[in-house]
């Protein structure tokens, strides 16, 4: 009797799910699209296949990049004074066993702030390349030869923006220069040659300026003076920004779109960081660079993102970490101190957050607690110590980008749990991380980390979408690019109601004539669909795509009648479906004239709402208005092959031992660059 009704459960359980339906209504709208990208690590990008992979098959939109600055020559002498390979006794960096770790002994150049960044070290002094109030003499202060991949792919992406719908360029601060930083406090713990040791941030390791804090005070000091008067690193900070850009926009021929001031701004590394505890801290930075940016018609368009910060865990994760002398503020108090500022709320066009967190993939029919805190926030406190009344994202009436995440296996299903467990680790994770951050997270932009590192995608290395070798057939890739290719820019997401089931994510989008919609299975068994359409729909079929274990990409037709469907879902499989257009081949027309950046940059979603059914807070009417991630060998004293691959090696190690614990306020782990 009991195993009969354990299988006539099963069987049920089995109906339900294939009973579901999905209604799009095209009258309730919300966020609009901006576009899909990643970010640029190493030198693969100045290959075609890398360059077709991008702008071809994935049809990407947004390029990201690392903004901290290369300073030309006497400034970046020596690595800036720090122990490196190849260079001379005391600032070597040889063997693990040869003593060879530099003056300090500790394989890093330490300072605590402007006032000893130039003092001697080694033998060597390194000067503070000061920036005047000319600014295109403050231009001539960087190198931007370092900047030739995310140049060249900048480049592309904007020589394709006709056919791609509009073309973003993206840049993160990882770090600002060195001299405008000052001591947070915390040291580095010991790690092993030729990593860091024990060391007091900030310092400098291979030419990466690694950890401290913006020095905001705003005092002007005589290491600052700009031949007219002593300024102050905040003005430095300012200043310097504003010529970075400008330089490379010039050395280039392209725009940016819009940048972050830091990335993951409560990190301190071994590599490009600083840190921002505070939200005063971040809010002079951020109404200093606005300020600064401002000034200059070829800046002033730049859009400013923030705070950029990792999504973590929990509810503490969205607020803030310890207290008093220990506090870090994470996003939600980011965005408190924002809107009880003017300049803050001016200088800030939008958000950005890093989605490392994993609640709701981790089990079927699961939804995302953090992004609806994100971007509706809470009314009752949801933990102990927190401030009841905080708003989210959405309240605010601007879009946010999802600009970071990664760390699944290649493979189309994997599981943390063990064999039999739901597939909440591998390429199929990624479809419903990508469906959550744009449902109930009401993103407008998402970029994963890397497309390729140089590196084979393999369980030792989840960092990418694909490789060299897989290329299109990666199962990560394949998951991305349902949302990546058919989810265009200027697309706005309207209402994908599921009933009957919980198995199934939905999602639906409309550009001009054109509507995608994006189906998710998260049961192990096949779904049969019922598909309603918009009212007044005319169309006959739809040109579906359809992916899973073992059939990762396969073209199909359905027919519809009376504006239904019936779309077979296969177990943990995906299905994306257009109507207006033939996409059977992977093809799209061109997006609307004019909606290259008419995202939701311009146009913002509403106010409040829920996440609900279909996700986010519904909007009245239409749209919305050399690498520096790489390893930078070819100086002077390069990295010889034995020592690269050493380095290569324990990055990867740390980086694979840390991705895993990033939802659960972690490290950022980001390529360093070995200038």
């Amino acid at each position: 009797m009991l195993r009969f009704s354990f299988a006539l459960w099963a069987l049920l359980l089995s109906v339900a799910a294939a009973g579901q339906t999905v209604t799009v209504d095209d009258s309730t709208r919300f966020q609009t699209i901006d576009g899909f990208g990643t970010c640029l690590s190493g030198s693969e990008a100045q290959q075609s296949w890398w360059q077709s992979l991008y702008f071809d098959e994935l049809e990407a939109s947004i390029v990201r990049m690392d903004l901290t600055p290369t300073f030309a020559a006497p400034y970046s002498t020596l690595r800036y004074c720090s122990p490196w390979f190849g260079q001379a006794a005391p600032l070597n960096l040889d063997s693990a066993t040869s003593g060879h770790d530099g003056p300090a002994g500790t394989n890093t150049r330490p300072y605590t702030s402007a006032a000893d960044y130039s003092t001697s070290f080694g033998g060597c002094s390194a000067p503070i390349a000061v920036m005047g109030p000319d600014i295109d003499q403050n231009v001539k202060l960087f190198d931007f030869s370092q900047q030739a991949v995310p140049g060249l792919v900048a480049q592309l992406g904007a020589a394709a923006a006709g056919r791609l719908g509009g073309f973003k360029l993206y840049g993160s601060l990882w770090s600002p220069a060195p001299w405008v930083k000052k001591s947070s406090g915390n040291s580095i713990s010991a790690g092993g040659w030729p990593l860091p040791t024990a060391e007091p941030w900030p310092f400098i390791w291979g030419g990466n300026f690694a950890g401290g804090e913006l020095d905001v005070s705003g005092t002007p000091l005589p290491q600052f003076n700009d031949g007219s008067a002593d300024t102050s690193a905040l003005t430095q900070f300012a200043r310097g920004l504003a010529a970075f850009l400008r330089g490379f926009q010039n050395a280039y021929g392209v725009q940016f779109y819009a940048i972050s001031i830091q990335n993951e701004l409560n990190f301190e590394e071994f590599y490009n960081s600083a840190t921002y505890p505070l939200t005063s801290m971040y809010l002079s930075a951020l109404e200093a660079a606005r300020a600064e940016l401002d000034r200059y018609p070829d800046l002033a368009g730049i859009r400013i993102l923030g705070p950029e910060d990792l999504m973590g865990g929990d509810a503490y994760g969205l607020w803030q970490y310890g207290a008093g002398s220990t506090e870090v503020d994470k996003n939600l108090q980011y965005l408190a101190a924002v809107e009880r500022s003017a300049d803050a709320g001016t200088a800030l066009a939008g958000f950005a957050i890093h989605g490392y967190g994993k609640d709701g993939v981790s089990s079927a029919g699961a939804s995302s607690q953090l992004w609806d805190w994100w971007a509706n926030g809470w009314k009752a406190s949801p933990a102990p110590g927190l401030p009841s009344g905080v708003a989210g994202f959405s309240s605010f009436g601007k879009p946010s980008w999802m600009t970071e995440t990664s760390g699944e296996s290649p493979a189309w299903l994997a599981s943390s749990q063990g064999s039999g467990g739901f597939p909440d680790e591998g390429a199929f994770s990624i479809a419903i991380k990508i469906q959550q951050a744009l449902t109930t997270g009401q993103e407008s932009g998402w970029l994963y980390w890397q497309l390729t590192d140089g590196k084979p995608s393999s369980d030792a290395d989840k960092e990418t979408l694909t490789d060299a070798t897989q290329l299109a057939t990666a199962p990560k890739l394949v998951a991305a690019k349902h949302f990546f290719r058919y989810v265009r820019p200027g697309a706005q997401r309207v209402a994908a109601s599921v009933t009957g089931g919980s198995s199934l994510l939905a999602s639906a989008f409309e550009l001009g004539s054109t509507l995608t919609v994006l189906l998710v299975n998260e049961d192990a068994s096949r779904a049969s669909v019922k598909l309603v359409l918009p009212s007044g729909s005319q169309s006959a079929s739809l040109s579906a795509v359809t992916s899973s274990d073992g059939s990762l990409w396969q073209p199909s037709a359905i027919p519809v009648t009376s504006g239904e469907a019936t779309v077979p879902v296969p177990g943990y499989g995906v299905v994306t479906l257009t109507s207006g257009a033939g996409a059977s081949d992977g093809g799209l027309p061109a997006p609307d004239a004019g909606s290259s950046d008419a995202g939701a940059m311009d146009g913002g979603v509403g106010d409040g709402g829920g996440a609900g059914s279909t996700g986010g807070a519904p909007v009245d009417g239409g749209a919305g208005p050399k690498a520096t991630g790489g390893c930078g060998c070819g100086q002077s004293g390069g990295l010889t092959d034995v020592a690269l691959g050493l380095l290569l090696a324990l990055w990867l190690a740390g980086r694979s031992a840390h991705s895993a614990s990033k939802s659960r306020n972690s490290r950022c782990w980001a390529k360093p660059s070995f200038r």
